[in-house]
């Protein structure tokens, strides 16, 4: 099965446009966001997806009551975990939250296969014994190129994912 990762969208619709127009031509069954959303009217541009979003809140949480409303009136489509989200898909256990640092201390317990964050806007992967500790970048496109993660459950990989540019 196949897993989008992103984080820090910050209300960037045409980015986050381009990631749900790669992440339906790879047929993205869930997608895991790190944070940093910000307003509720993003969640209209996942539409396009057959896919389940999965939400945390970052430090630009914008909205909390609009952005809970819009995950609970979804029939599904959007879960909110508040600050940190836990799921196992195809028996790999998976945390996400936007802090860097809480992330660290989830990855250090080895309850996890993945723990993934935002916040930092850059895309990085460290591997701590048995868990993959990973930041899948920024759809945002600030701080470094937009893009997001690939991970594929059987057999388990990360790919690094880029935004085509225009």
């Amino acid at each position: 099965m196949k897993i989008a990762v992103i984080s820090d969208t910050h209300d960037h619709v045409w980015n986050l446009k381009k990631f749900v127009d790669q992440a339906k031509s790879l047929d993205i069954r869930h997608v895991i966001h790190c944070g940093d959303l910000v307003s509720a009217f993003m969640l209209e541009e996942f539409a396009p997806l057959e896919a389940t979003v999965h939400l945390v809140w970052g430090n630009n949480p914008g909205d909390r009551g609009l952005v809970t409303r819009a995950c609970l009136a979804s029939g599904g489509k959007f879960i909110h975990y508040g600050v940190t989200g836990e799921i196992t898909i195809d028996g790999i256990k998976i945390a996400w939250i936007h802090d860097p640092h809480l992330a660290w201390s989830l990855a250090q317990t080895g309850s996890y296969r993945l723990v993934c964050y935002g916040h930092t806007h850059r895309w990085s992967e460290e591997h701590l014994k048995d868990t993959i500790l990973l930041n899948p970048g920024e759809i945002l496109g600030k701080k470094e190129s937009p893009g997001w993660a690939l991970i594929e459950t059987k057999p388990f990989s990360i790919e690094r994912m880029r935004l085509n540019r225009e």
